[in-house]
């Protein structure tokens, strides 16, 4: 109606979000009291201006499931022109001639083999990036304790390996990247309502190195009984989701050259049923020259 051509909005960048900073940004469906009844989700517009009612059941203080998390990020790139794909779990982003695969990997066989929730493939400049999902604790002040986490330690378990079996396949001719390694982890947090449709989730992303220097870093260790933990107080640097986009669509992170090709094999073979060779590879005390044949015999 306004005349302006989609590419040119494609343009516009939200500003970054701030870093250290502990708030949640101010909800308006939190100035409006919980649903009186099934068809009513909201109180009448008149009781909007008031002082928002001390009561816990409001929308946005109830915390989100994690696979809600997921699924909207997938569905969320912005600046991004959006497309159905022909697989459920796939979904095309378009910009500026560039275009971006984004899956739901939450609960399927892939999760299971390579620790991710999400896998962002930037077709453009060959890149693949996974991430795995981690919910901020709303009840236990808005962090993250790892040591409570019972699947992480076999998440970062597959996310290793995949790592280690990316950077056997590097090259000298391939592309620099920022960081090589496809293993990403995201810090989410819990609310349930966002204050713009069209924004990711607010969290922190690490990359898995980093996540795991931070579990050894002592300015993480001040819960009860020096217990590790993560959250906007304590955590020294992180990515935003601004930054992260922006690395992603950039194709400065994630895999390059053959690591790509064949982590998308695995990616593709994980998503038909089949058994992924990632684990199988790398896991065991195989020799250098064991796992290069075992590769090649994949790759055939």
């Amino acid at each position: 109606m306004a005349g302006m051509q989609a590419s040119q909005l494609a343009e516009w960048d939200p500003p970054a979000e701030e870093l250290y900073d502990d708030t949640v940004p101010p909800l308006f469906l939190d100035m409006a009291s919980g649903p009186r009844h099934p068809d009513e989700l909201l109180d009448p517009p008149e009781t909007l201006l008031q002082d928002p009612p001390a009561r816990s059941d409001m929308l946005s203080d109830r915390p989100a499931l994690e696979d809600h998390l997921v699924m909207h990020d997938t569905r969320t790139m912005h600046g991004w022109l959006s497309d159905e794909t022909n697989h459920v779990a796939w979904r095309k982003f378009r910009e500026h001639g560039r275009t971006l695969l984004v899956a739901n990997a939450n609960r399927t066989p892939a999760e299971q083999a390579l620790g991710c929730d999400i896998i962002f493939y930037n077709v453009t400049r060959h890149s693949l990036v996974l991430v795995q999902y981690k919910k901020l604790d709303a009840e236990r002040g808005g962090f993250y304790y790892p040591n409570s986490d019972r699947n992480l330690a076999k998440e970062l378990v597959r996310m290793r390996s995949l790592d280690r079996y990316a950077e056997m396949q590097a090259g000298l001719a391939d592309e620099q990247r920022l960081d090589p390694s496809p293993s990403w982890i995201k810090l989410c947090n819990p609310r349930s309502v966002l204050p713009h449709t069209t924004e990711m989730i607010h969290g922190m992303y690490f990359s898995r190195r980093q996540f795991e220097s931070l579990c050894d870093d002592g300015r993480l260790k001040d819960g009860r009984g020096g217990a590790v933990r993560f959250g906007y107080k304590n955590v020294p640097a992180y990515l935003d989701n601004t930054l992260f986009t922006r690395l992603v669509e950039t194709g400065q992170i994630g895999t390059t050259g053959t690591s790509t090709d064949l982590v998308r094999q695995q990616v593709l073979r994980s998503f038909r049923g089949q058994r992924s060779l990632v684990l199988a590879t790398l896991s065991g005390e195989e020799t250098p020259q064991a796992a290069r044949n075992a590769q090649r015999r994949q790759a055939r």
